[in-house]
């Protein structure tokens, strides 16, 4: 304590005030006084007056990172003259389809499939922003593994609106995966932000994982959110279990998606 005493009365006035303040220290990105704040949404769609996310409780991951240094991925839509097509690359695909990586209001479900559905993961996803739902199904056959099976080449009976598929191999491991991305309406997007923001607001920790050693697979759901001010992007990520409206919701927007290829 001596050294800030020794300091007040060289810096004046406006350093005791700071000292009293408890603003001698000054503040991380994204907090005031020690807790975490969200700016003001700026973006819709809204569930009557109140924003996507509102309020956040639980088990919320925070981040804050300048705006300029958000990565922006080339996705399906980028490029829609890739419908219909197998496009052949020369490296492996990337961990997290870039469809499903630049999302930064929405949802996302992932199924990591095990036992008989070994080397399958699968994400379907409603991005806000663009008010657009995703789906990925990606197969992988590694010649080391035991459970995998070979993948065949999909093929598209028809070329779908923003449809297409990627695949990489090296002889021993072949990567697959088939991306369809297709519009929402805003009342559908309105009616998932209603589903969503008491899932935001719940403090109730994820239910025990109850998944069988012979269960095909294990099935994520993630909320996500982003809010920017004074250059700073905030971003939000929280673990849920899926809400019976929620899957009122998402199930009704999944039945008018575009048909897959055959594979």
């Amino acid at each position: 304590m001596g050294r800030v005493r020794s300091l007040v009365p060289l810096a004046g006035g406006a350093a005791l005030a700071a000292v009293l303040a408890g603003c001698s220290q000054p503040q991380r990105p994204g907090e005031v006084h020690g807790h975490y704040v969200q700016p003001a949404a700026t973006q819709g769609p809204f569930c009557k007056s109140h924003s996507y996310g509102e309020v956040k409780s639980g088990d919320v991951q925070r981040s804050v990172v300048p705006t300029a240094s958000e990565p922006v991925p080339l996705a399906a839509d980028d490029r829609p003259a890739d419908a219909g097509k197998l496009l052949v690359l020369n490296h492996p695909l990337d961990a997290l389809p870039p469809e499903i990586a630049r999302i930064r209001r929405g949802v996302v479900k992932r199924f990591t499939g095990k036992f008989v559905k070994d080397g399958q993961i699968a994400w379907t996803a409603l991005d806000l922003e663009r008010l657009v739902a995703v789906s990925v199904e990606r197969r992988v056959f590694d010649f080391r593994a035991h459970q995998s099976r070979p993948v065949p080449d999909p093929r598209f009976a028809q070329v779908e609106q923003l449809s297409f598929a990627r695949k990489w191999s090296d002889g021993q491991r072949t990567e697959v995966e088939v991306v369809a991305v297709f519009p929402v309406s805003l009342m559908e997007a309105q009616l998932f932000v209603c589903a969503a923001n008491p899932l935001w607001a719940s403090k109730e920790p994820l239910a025990e994982d109850d998944t069988d050693e012979m269960s095909a697979g294990v099935t994520d759901v993630f909320l996500l959110d982003r809010r920017q001010a004074q250059g700073l992007a905030y971003t939000f990520n929280k673990p849920i279990d899926m809400s019976e409206a929620m899957a009122v919701v998402l199930g009704s927007i999944w039945q008018h998606a575009p048909r897959g290829p055959a594979w």
